[in-house]
């Protein structure tokens, strides 16, 4: 692989369910995905198993050709500090962090640090679209960068937002762009997303 799209799934339906699927609206955030990445030249597609990414990879794939392949490298994680690294995130930081179920944390980021050597080290050949989760994105990216434990928490990832990496010369990890949405302006307002 030399070039990678991480791109987080479409917004899923509002539910009480724990795996929702797509809204009408993430629907149209894919088609509109879609065509903007039908020049990608895209060879691997590959989601997390949550049922949105799973959908978002499915309508994604039906438009580029290509047949979607189910990773564990892409599941749903958030980053949790152990407890001799909490001083490593602010006490704004935290009040998110104590709301994560003890089920859904990945103590330091470790399994998605793994994921993330993982799959870059994968004999997938050229451009692989990696449909996960906002998290996983920013841990990903906070891990090419080497950047500070709570980097994850400050990059803002759209629904179908492009986060674009390729290898560099000295075969390390380049960020092109985060959270690329050209393709969410395309539709002159039903996908625009909402501002901060």
């Amino acid at each position: 692989m030399d070039r990678l799209l991480l791109i987080r799934h479409a917004e899923a339906a509002p539910s009480d369910e724990s795996d929702p699927g797509l809204s009408p609206m993430g629907r149209e955030q894919v088609e509109r995905l879609g065509e903007l990445l039908a020049t990608s030249q895209a060879n691997t597609l590959l989601h997390g198993p949550r049922r949105r990414a799973r959908e978002t990879a499915e309508l994604l794939g039906r438009k580029l050709g290509l047949p979607p392949t189910l990773s564990d490298l892409l599941e749903d994680r958030t980053p949790y500090p152990s407890d001799d690294r909490a001083d490593d995130y602010s006490p704004r930081q935290w009040d998110y962090l104590r709301s994560v179920p003890p089920e859904e944390r990945d103590i330091n980021g470790v399994m998605m640090a793994e994921a993330w050597r993982a799959l870059t080290v994968s004999e997938q050949p050229g451009t692989v679209i990696a449909v996960t989760h906002a998290f996983v994105v920013g841990s990903f990216v906070g891990t090419a960068l080497g950047a500070a434990p709570d980097a994850w928490m400050k990059l803002h990832i759209g629904n179908t937002g492009i986060t674009e990496l390729h290898r560099g010369r000295y075969d390390d990890w380049v960020v092109d762009g985060v959270n690329g949405i050209p393709h969410l302006r395309l539709s002159g307002g039903t996908c625009t997303p909402p501002s901060d």
